[in-house]
């Protein structure tokens, strides 16, 4: 066996043995954050400088306390505005039956879930999503239907953006950029219709979430973060346009997160997507560099015979 054969032999022993650590070690990650929220949930903690007795998902209560939904001035003490549309209130209309401590359970193991079928679990020990888990915002769905956009064409997940962040929504245009114009009329069709239909159960309602959207930018305390928010919409566009054109997905997510409203840590769980679908153009990478490399090693021997 030769010294190179050799060497190669001992990399490949020690990327095996890298993996086998680091299949522990997330899970060690996931099992350590998975305890502290349960903690910060239960108040057995403190978290976030939520005064004790105060609601710790406070973000999620706003989506279980709502009964004027567009009026933040009738609210719970330490609750959060409810600023997304009617069709998201009407959908969580079921889990508003549960008791409020199951509620947090069910709504902090869903969040938990889209990290398992991500295959990132570890990210919940990330700032930015333990935050999203443990306040119970929608952040982590959101980078979950990303994936599944760019994974399956599931363009009508848009009308999730759309009609809850809405100017993260900017991220559609991936679509348009790549002249995907089926999956871009999809997406904002079935927005659309969802917006005809609401409006036809209840016009008042989504009356008074459309005047909410103007009126909700004076109340957003981080809406000027970094710049205007005009300003941080049109670099999402252009960062959205790009990761379409150069075919750099990981990318989008990050458009996203630039369009968000109100930039909160919980906000940079979109990141989420960018990991994943980062990891998976690294994986495809290997996978085609390895192909090319049997490849030519079949074509080598053919040529030697």
């Amino acid at each position: 066996m030769t010294r190179l054969a050799i060497s190669e032999s001992l990399r490949a022993r020690l990327r095996a043995r890298l993996r086998a650590y680091w299949r522990v070690a997330r899970w060690a990650v996931f099992a350590a954050a998975f305890i502290y929220c349960a903690l910060a949930l239960s108040g057995a903690v403190p978290y976030g400088g939520t005064p004790p007795g105060q609601i710790v998902m406070a973000d999620g209560a706003a989506y279980y306390f709502v009964e004027t939904p567009y009026d933040w001035t009738d609210r719970p003490p330490g609750v959060a505005e409810y600023r997304y549309s009617p069709a998201f209130l009407w959908l969580t209309a079921p889990l508003r039956l549960l008791p409020w401590e199951l509620f947090v359970v069910v709504w902090f193991a869903a969040h938990v879930g889209a990290l398992l079928y991500l295959r990132v679990p570890w990210m919940l020990a990330f700032p930015g999503v333990v935050d999203d888990a443990v306040r119970g915002n929608i952040n982590t769905f959101l980078a979950l239907l990303v994936v599944l956009v760019i994974r399956h064409a599931a363009s009508p997940f848009w009308s999730a953006v759309l009609l809850t962040k809405v100017t993260p929504g900017v991220g559609v245009v991936w679509h348009a950029a790549r002249r995907e114009w089926r999956q871009f009329a999809i997406a904002l069709a079935v927005t659309a219709a969802i917006i005809v239909v609401g409006v036809a159960i209840d016009p008042e309602l989504w009356t008074d979430w459309i005047e909410s959207l103007g009126v909700g930018l004076e109340s957003y305390r981080t809406v000027g973060f970094a710049a205007p928010l005009i300003v941080r919409v049109a670099i999402g566009l252009a960062i959205s346009v790009f990761a379409a054109v150069s075919d750099r997905a990981w990318l989008l997510p990050i458009g996203m997160l630039v369009a968000v409203p109100g930039l909160w840590p919980s906000s940079f769980a979109l990141l989420t997507a960018s990991v994943v679908l980062y990891i998976a153009s690294r994986e495809g990478n290997a996978a085609v560099a390895v192909a090319d490399g049997t490849a030519t090693a079949h074509s080598a021997r053919i040529g030697a015979g």
